[in-house]
């Protein structure tokens, strides 16, 4: 097992123990749930996401049937930041202690929703400013961090700290009989540290994981952009050693819900995660530790954007969108009756023998009468098949490329074609792959070429994503050196064109369903140069070919997709 926790750190720590305690699910159970899955009495995946949540349940308890989690704690973490002096919130730090006076008297929305959900609110100061006279936990590390944007945040001795805090809760709520473990916080100006985690781990600019928190205008939203920025620049977190980037960029409150994520892995029991904070911690726990991710529940997309940068970078689906900015948890335990229902449906729900009902999978589908005249190729006509073949048009960031893939199933088996050439040198390119490469499935393959007819052509009936033709235009006019020759050569001319024919020829013979990326030339800057020109007119060409051959054309506009062939 690959883990990432400091060289100093012992070998008997708690952090340590429990880390080596952890195992990835358990692969028989899970087996046999998807087994169990496809023989209950619906069409196999009708029930969508709760399938998919049934059988990651049954490999967490390790059982089928699989234990109804009916004894939740919620763990809630409080703390207060430093970086909070740099202007990232429009509230006062006082309303952490606030809070948690309001949430241990129940008044509070994580508090109501414990309260009617049958669930314990564990509230625990691990790093407020202030004291709180309450009914609370008292494991205080240190009273706030440091200002991430001048320094470190904590030590490393104070992560350690703060993260057997989360642990310990964990195995404690866990003795006490909980089955299920959901994440809470409570910190003015957190959002700010959970930005600069998320950057860490999933490797992406501050701008695209930064958003609003509580409700930041557009000008502290820029400021706020940049602290976080600036705090990665000062402290260069690394994310191959998450404890020190914790330290340096993170939150007590933080540290503490990664913790109480490893306690949950370590007792093969799931925890529920919601919230930008939580989602920084979980990005924290896996990172220590990568089987944790197997624990892990996804409960709420919510409104920040680095809640979807840490979706994605799990690999995660989010059961709940409500457009939800609160945290506290308040997502998180709005997601355990779907956990419990999902239980329900594996464990109750009838087979088909068992209420003696047919099942398709078994007897085969019935016939469709012979009436329909399709346009389709003799030789589809005689495999059964008649492949659909779509061009995807778009600007920059027109979401071109992620509306391509949302058609293609995430479950099964597919070929994405990459057009790119890989070049060390340019890192916001080789960054930009990284991001694609990271939203495929594992299940799909990647195959890099410029060969795209070969693909189409080959005996092979996986769906194909072909991204992009800008690129492959831009790669062709490399290979015939058309930037450098002479106008009035047609030599190279003649060497695209036959490239472009043997492309749409392939796509009208192919028998797979394909989908193509491309850019519309008319939504870009493209400078008024020769090669300019050059690249306008041949990918306008080639656009125009495979339009012309496929049978959808869409285009792509602010994320917005809109067919119009």
């Amino acid at each position: 097992m690959m883990v990432c926790l400091p060289e100093s750190l012992s070998a008997e720590s708690l952090l340590s123990r429990t880390v080596r305690g952890i195992r990835g699910a358990d692969a028989t159970a899970r087996e046999s749930a998807r087994a169990r899955q496809q023989v209950l009495t619906k069409p196999e995946g009708s029930l969508g996401l709760l399938e998919d949540l049934s059988i990651r349940l049954a490999g967490m308890y390790g059982q089928v049937p699989v234990p109804v989690p009916s004894h939740p704690v919620v763990g809630l973490f409080a703390g207060d930041h430093g970086v909070w002096a740099q202007g990232v919130s429009p509230d006062p730090q006082e309303i952490t202690t606030q809070q948690m006076v309001n949430m241990a008297a129940g008044g509070a929305a994580i508090s109501v929703m414990s309260r009617n959900l049958g669930a314990q609110l564990w509230i625990t100061d691990v790093g407020a400013r202030h004291e709180v006279d309450a009914p609370i936990r008292q494991r205080c590390v240190r009273r706030g961090t440091d200002d991430i944007s001048q320094g470190p945040a904590m030590s490393l001795d104070e992560a350690l700290r703060a993260l057997e805090v989360g642990i310990e809760t964990g195995l404690e709520a866990v003795e006490q009989g909980a089955d299920i473990l959901v994440t809470g916080e409570m910190g003015i100006a957190n959002t700010t540290p959970a930005a600069a985690l998320i950057s860490v781990f999933t490797r992406r600019p501050p701008a695209e994981v930064t958003g609003r928190g509580a409700g930041s205008d557009d000008r502290r939203h820029q400021h706020k952009i940049g602290v976080v920025s600036r705090a990665i620049q000062v402290n260069r977190p690394e994310a191959d050693r998450p404890v020190e980037a914790l330290a340096k960029v993170g939150g007590f409150e933080h540290a503490a819900m990664a913790g109480f994520i490893l306690a949950a892995a370590s007792s093969r029991i799931p925890v529920l995660i919601d919230g930008v904070i939580a989602c920084s911690a979980a990005l924290t726990a896996t990172a220590i530790c990568p089987q944790t991710r197997d624990f892990i529940i996804m409960s709420h997309a919510g409104a920040e954007p680095g809640i979807a940068a840490s979706t994605s970078a799990l690999d995660l689906p989010a059961l709940l969108d409500l457009g939800m900015r609160l945290g506290e948890g308040s997502g998180a335990i709005l997601a355990l009756p779907i956990v419990q229902a999902s239980a329900h449906i594996l464990n109750e729900m009838a087979t088909f023998e068992d209420a003696d009902v047919t099942d398709i999978k078994v007897t085969g589908e019935t016939d469709i009468p012979d009436a329909i005249d399709v346009d389709a190729t003799e030789e589809d006509a005689s495999e059964g098949k008649v492949p659909c073949r779509a061009l995807v048009l778009g600007g920059a960031r027109s979401g071109k490329s992620t509306f391509a893939e949302s058609r293609l199933p995430r479950d099964s088996r597919a070929t994405y074609v990459a057009t790119s050439q890989r070049n060390p040198d340019d890192a916001e390119w080789e960054e930009r792959i990284r991001l694609h490469q990271s939203r495929r499935p594992a299940t799909w393959q990647t195959v890099e070429t410029t060969d795209i007819a070969a693909v189409l052509l080959a005996d092979d009936d996986s769906p194909v994503l072909v991204d992009c033709l800008g690129v492959w235009i831009t790669r062709i006019l490399d290979e015939v050196g058309a930037w450098s020759a002479d106008p009035g050569d047609q030599t190279w001319q003649t060497s695209v064109r036959n490239r472009v024919d043997d492309l749409t020829d392939a796509i009208r013979r192919t028998r797979r369903d394909v989908t193509f990326v491309s850019n519309e030339v008319g939504m870009g800057v493209v400078p008024d140069t020769a090669a300019g020109r050059l690249f306008r007119d041949e990918l306008g060409r080639l656009n125009a070919a495979v339009a012309d051959a496929c049978d959808e054309v869409w285009m792509c506009v602010a994320g917005i997709p809109k067919r119009w062939a």
